[in-house]
């Protein structure tokens, strides 16, 4: 049940049925390898919400996606737009607590994007303490733990395969080709992944734009060229068919009591013991 094609009344019925779980996407509009679309980030959890949507339908509220995320570090790229972790929090809290006061209580974020993580985490805890359970779904993450075979970097095979799955044509194949990873900082210390270096066997993290080091945009162990549609389309069944079986669970679980202090003796906790 979509937010953005119900009527007033339909959503107020689905709270005054006894639902207070809603479903939000989070994305980003930033580069994704030379092949990939800018919305890559945003396309994924697309198709996951559709395939949510097509399973529950009346039994879960979803939220618009928030298309924007926290992307600075890739503006060196000409089409990502990003919003920043001040901002993406601020909205993301805002849409919330809006939410929560129609009557939500459960809140399901699926993230598409690997810096939106902390303000997304942050407006959890918060809802947390206002007696909420909100849970934040890492997509990208999730799939390589449901299978390891689908796991990857930034706009290599996984996330390139995701793509193919919502539209094979979305993907530029003329452009696939190497990393090309630049060594920007010296040679003593060359590049080995996103914002690290190597030196003496350890990796150390140089944060820094993206465009200075990383020649084509994509970034990680799974090359691009062996994504197919069929692992595509694998992958983001399984991760929806996970997502729903989750909802289920986050919906049979108590909620936690509010939290108007920040103290374990409040709450029955065992720090004063």
């Amino acid at each position: 049940m979509r937010i953005e094609l119900s009527t007033w009344p339909a959503v107020k019925d689905y709270f005054e049925r006894g639902n207070d779980l809603v479903v939000m996407a989070i994305g980003s509009t930033e580069e994704h390898g030379r092949h990939n679309p800018l919305g890559t980030d945003t396309l994924a959890p697309n198709l996951l919400l559709e395939k949510i949507d097509a399973a529950l339908g009346e039994d879960v509220l979803i939220a618009p996606t928030i298309p924007f995320g926290n992307a600075d570090d890739l503006l060196g790229f000409p089409g990502t737009l990003s919003i920043g972790y001040d901002l993406l929090r601020s909205l993301v809290r805002t849409l919330s607590m809006q939410l929560y006061d129609y009557g939500a209580r459960r809140f399901l974020f699926i993230n598409g994007h690997g810096p939106n993580i902390k303000p997304i985490s942050s407006v959890c805890e918060e809802l947390n303490r206002r007696g909420c359970l909100a849970a934040r779904a890492d997509w990208w993450l999730m799939a390589g733990e449901l299978n390891p075979a689908w796991g990857g970097g930034h706009g290599g095979a996984e996330e390139t395969a995701a793509v193919m799955a919502v539209d094979p044509s979305l993907v530029d194949s003329s452009e696939l080709g190497p990393m090309a990873l630049a060594n920007d900082i010296s040679d003593e210390l060359p590049t080995s992944g996103w914002d690290n270096v190597e030196f003496k066997g350890a990796h150390v993290a140089i944060p820094r734009d993206a465009c200075r080091y990383a020649g084509n945009g994509w970034i990680g162990p799974d090359d691009p060229a062996n994504a197919n549609p069929e692992w595509g389309g694998q992958m983001m069944d399984g991760v929806a068919s996970y997502l729903v079986d989750f909802i289920g669970a986050l919906k049979r679980a108590p909620l936690p009591a509010p939290m108007p202090v920040r103290t374990t003796k409040a709450y029955g906790g065992n720090g004063d013991k």
